[in-house]
């Protein structure tokens, strides 16, 4: 794969991620009744479990042919920021995890306050990252080489 087409793969990776992060946050702030409780649990099992999948899948490509090797190839003295965010995905990946086990055996009868809370978090912390890796790639390959002026 080019680096055009791991940034557009990449680009839309992102925009589904959003999509996911959206229909979460929603689901999340969702002002339901007690006995409507089963229903937004429901809910936000089925798009955590999305979520989870999906943010796995675009860490992986960032990490395999993604922006990270290229990132690193046009700008060595990114490797310490580079290293940063890759072990931001892994805290991620744990989270992310531990997030969607929490709602699979929360009970339905349990307020869902908490669990909303620890998600609604770990997708502000995601946000912050992917800003950060936005950065780091304008940083890496938005550089002016100098030359002619």
């Amino acid at each position: 794969m080019d680096g055009q087409d791991v940034a557009r793969q990449t680009q839309i990776e992102h925009e589904m991620l959003g999509h996911l992060i959206g229909g979460l946050r929603a689901t999340a702030g969702w002002q339901v009744p007690g006995p409507e409780a089963p229903r937004k649990l429901s809910t936000l099992r089925f798009l955590s479990q999305s979520f989870q999948r999906h943010l796995e899948r675009l860490l992986a490509l960032e990490e395999g042919d993604g922006y990270m090797g290229l990132a690193l190839t046009a700008s060595p003295q990114l490797a310490r920021a580079t290293a940063s965010l890759r072990a931001e995905h892994e805290r991620f990946r744990a989270e992310a995890g531990r997030v969607a086990r929490r709602l699979e055996s929360l009970p339905a009868e349990e307020a869902l306050g908490t669990a909303c809370g620890e998600l609604l978090d770990l997708l502000a912390q995601v946000e912050a990252h992917s800003r950060k890796e936005m950065a780091l790639v304008q940083e890496a390959f938005g550089q002016d080489e100098g030359g002619e002026g």
